[in-house]
């Protein structure tokens, strides 16, 4: 059997396990439904069935048991790291793009821009190396575009982009750049002192890649409708989301966030469906905000 299908029928069992505990007959009829299953033969013996909860175990911190009681396969313990978890995402993602290949519209996919990811090789390897990047970069804005050298720092997805955080040469000062921006990229041969600047203690109080601003952390109190609220509770806005008021006119999230534009931008983008309860300040510029509007169409 070839590593290709070891690496799917390890992800089929986890997916099938996170959906409820099952027998190990009902996780071979389970993959008998599957197409893609059923051509790759992912149906195993038994005994290969022990050597895969242990591979699993090992390889993506996923620990299963046989319930003997009930007879029943679960998961028990389940601390997959996020990156492991978005590689077998992917891994599941391009099964599904193979076989909907001549099926016309089966799959359908959202047409956007390139996000730049033809970039991440080389600056993983810069990152990694301490070495410099040269690179000519076209600002969202205004449309300006300059010539930079960085010293890179990390690679962080937000919204569905990719972004180099990186020290600017220019002014010694840790920004962050659009991989879809970047334009003539090369990594440089000379290196420098690696730079100490945590990035995720940097941006966990943030919203989405807005740093470095004024804008301190702060409790926010925001009311969905019920039907806006249970999307938002299966996809949280934020780490630091957690649910204070449930009931039939509302649902109140609480968050410990800084009320950045990005934030700012996005409970607009709920319209009547939300409501700033707190803090004040960020009220007040949201109403600004739709005051400001309004009178586009005044």
């Amino acid at each position: 059997m070839s590593v290709r299908q070891t690496i799917k029928r390890y992800t089929k069992i986890i997916s099938l396990l996170r959906l409820r505990p099952m027998s190990f007959k009902e996780i071979q009829e389970e993959m008998e439904k599957d197409p893609d299953a059923v051509e790759e033969n992912l149906t195993t013996s038994i005994r290969t069935m022990q050597r895969d909860i242990k591979a699993i175990a090992s390889i993506y911190d996923i620990e299963i048991k046989n319930d003997l009681k009930i007879n029943k396969y679960h998961i028990v313990e389940d601390v997959e790291d996020l990156p492991s978890r978005r590689l077998r995402e992917n891994f599941e993602i391009l099964n599904a793009i193979r076989m909907s290949r001549g099926f016309g519209d089966s799959l359908i996919f959202e047409e956007r821009r390139s996000l730049g990811t033809k970039h991440m090789t080389g600056l993983i390897h810069a990152i990694q190396s301490n070495l410099y990047v040269e690179f000519i970069y076209e600002k969202f804005w205004d449309d300006s575009i300059k010539k930079r050298k960085v010293a890179p720092i990390s690679l962080k997805e937000s919204r569905n982009r990719w972004y180099l955080i990186a020290r600017d040469e220019k002014d010694g000062k840790v920004k962050n750049f659009a991989l879809d921006r970047i334009k003539n990229l090369t990594i440089e041969k000379d290196n420098f002192v690696p730079v100490h600047y945590d990035v995720d203690k940097e941006f966990s109080q943030s919203f989405g890649i807005i740093n470095g601003t004024d804008e301190k952390a702060t409790e926010v109190i925001l009311s969905f409708t019920p039907e806006q609220g249970r999307y938002i509770e299966s996809l949280p806005l934020h780490h630091s989301q957690s649910i204070i008021v449930r009931s039939k006119e509302e649902i109140r999230f609480k968050y410990f966030i800084r009320p950045t534009y990005d934030f700012r931008m996005e409970i607009l983008s709920y319209g009547s469906k939300i409501k700033v309860i707190k803090p004040e300040s960020l009220q007040k510029k949201i109403v600004n905000e739709l005051q400001t509007t309004l009178a586009q169409y005044g």
